[in-house]
């Protein structure tokens, strides 16, 4: 029997999350999908809420730093904020749904939900041109990142089909918005 490793159980789990929600995060259920014991469960992880925890540290590492970084690769501009949409355009969408399901119920959950979206509203404000005041720029941030989560709230598994159409309205809109008074 081969042995699993950290990453092999952050998926597993990743994918309960996004099949089956919050519930579906406990050992029985990862030991079945892993076909391996609760000893070997917790060889990698103290227990269950440092499961959790580890979960929501992925979740936020693939869906928050790494578009950032990606986009941060890129010259500033249009060509970071193109960049940036690329990326999340990526993203698994309902691993994002499950896991903002998920900070409806758990506190902990809710602390990285907030967190993400204070980071992602922060990065987006960034890239909008610096001669608009910083507070306008973070409400702008805020109403595109709104645009973005509802969005992804009106169906889910077509997030990708219309994103180009649905981008390009948007940014009509976020240039009128970083030039009106």
């Amino acid at each position: 029997m081969t042995k699993t490793n950290t990453s092999e159980w952050i998926e597993a789990g990743l994918t309960l999350l996004r099949e089956g929600g919050q519930d579906a995060l406990n050992i029985a259920r990862l030991c079945e999908e892993l076909e391996r014991t609760k000893g070997s469960f917790y060889h990698h992880f103290a227990s269950i809420d440092a499961y959790r925890l580890a979960l929501l540290e992925e979740w936020e590492q693939r869906n928050t730093h790494a578009p950032i970084a990606h986009a941060k690769g890129t010259p500033a501009g249009d060509a970071r904020r193109a960049a940036l949409s690329d990326a999340v355009r990526q993203l698994d969408g309902r691993l994002d749904l499950a896991v903002r399901a998920w900070g409806l119920r758990d506190p902990v959950a809710r602390e990285h939900v907030a967190r993400v979206d204070t980071l992602r509203i922060d990065y987006l404000a960034d890239l909008l041109p610096g001669r608009t005041p910083r507070a306008r720029r973070l409400l702008i941030a805020r109403l595109e990142y709104a645009a973005f989560l509802g969005h992804q709230q009106l169906d889910p598994t077509s997030v990708h089909r219309d994103a180009k159409r649905v981008e390009k309205l948007l940014n009509q809109a976020l240039t009128w918005l970083t030039r009106a008074p």
